[in-house]
């Protein structure tokens, strides 16, 4: 099995990708990227002083040809990746996958330089090495998404702000790792308990079709009643369900129109949407915007086949 480290490793990789945007500076690199994998592989990754973040496109049931990937730890576990993962600076993993594409945002740090996060001892070798793998925080996820959509159309003082995320991300991740612990905690009363949560995203994130998604259902996976489900979730997260299901397909459409080697229908498709124009009209309807809108938005050019903008409702 090769052996390499991963900062030489993501430079020898550059040549097979296909970047929807890509940032390069002394102490990190961010891109939104498509890998293709001809063939199954198996390598080991000795992060060093870097620190790993990825993003990944969420599963789902109408993606094929998706390259899965399998991740093994110090502690010798394998685990299949979730959408969100992290390799600790001074950590080594053992990862493999099938042949297929897989689309991600990455972000490569070296944690000790930003900002006052350079004087504070985060204690990687005494994380988890499950806690990495499949993380559950929104928070994170919104920063590897602000640092998406900042690296597709750089703007005035972009190189700060970038600066600025990476940062939070930073600080983010301590506080992840630092009260991990508390996920068992019992919930309070009326609101759900962490595992309930993370439950919820994982049902909500991999299915490929909205409409097949069911309070009955949701609810039975929780074991809860449909009622109880509907309350305790608004009261647990401040928004209804209905609204959190229709929004987490919007957050997976933003992230794939960031790639401007993707069609219109495809991200409709990928986001979970039974068309392209289904999916344009509920993108316009949360965002303000069309697809193609948010594309020019973002600084990128449209593709031949994209569907036209609608003005007429």
């Amino acid at each position: 099995m090769q052996t390499t480290e991963l900062k030489s490793l993501m430079q020898s990789l550059a040549p097979h990708k296909v970047f929807g945007g890509r940032r390069q500076e002394a102490h990190y690199e961010v891109a939104v990227q498509d890998i293709r994998w001809a063939t199954p592989g198996e390598i080991r990754l000795l992060s060093g002083r870097h620190c790993l973040i990825e993003l990944a496109e969420p599963p789902s049931p109408l993606s094929v040809g998706r390259a899965r990937y399998v991740i093994q730890a110090e502690d010798e576990r394998k685990r299949a990746a979730g959408m969100l993962n992290v390799m600790p600076p001074d950590s080594s993993r053992v990862v493999s996958w099938n042949a297929g594409e897989h689309h991600a945002v990455v972000c490569v740090i070296e944690p000790e330089h930003f900002g006052l996060l350079g004087g504070i001892d985060c204690r990687w070798k005494e994380v988890d090495p499950g806690l990495t793998i499949d993380i559950r925080n929104p928070r994170l996820q919104t920063c590897m998404q602000w640092l998406a959509e900042e690296i597709a159309r750089p703007a005035f003082g972009s190189a700060l702000q970038v600066q600025n995320i990476l940062t939070m991300l930073v600080l983010e991740l301590h506080r992840h790792f630092a009260q991990g612990s508390q996920a068992c905690e019992p919930a309070p009363a009326g609101r759900l308990s962490a595992a309930q949560l993370a439950r919820l995203r994982d049902l909500v994130e991999s299915c490929g079709d909205p409409e097949s998604l069911t309070l009955a259902g949701l609810a039975q996976a929780c074991g809860l009643p449909a009622r109880s489900l509907s309350s305790m979730f608004k009261e647990s997260t401040g928004q209804t369900l209905r609204s959190y299901v229709a929004a987490s397909h919007i957050e997976r459409a933003k992230l794939l129109l960031s790639d401007g080697g993707l069609l219109i229908k495809q991200v409709a498709y990928r986001s979970g949407f039974r068309n392209a124009a289904a999916f344009g009209d509920a993108f316009r309807k949360a965002t303000g915007l069309t697809p193609v809108q948010y594309r020019q938005h973002l600084g990128l050019a449209g593709l031949v086949g994209d569907m036209p903008v609608r003005t007429d409702h």
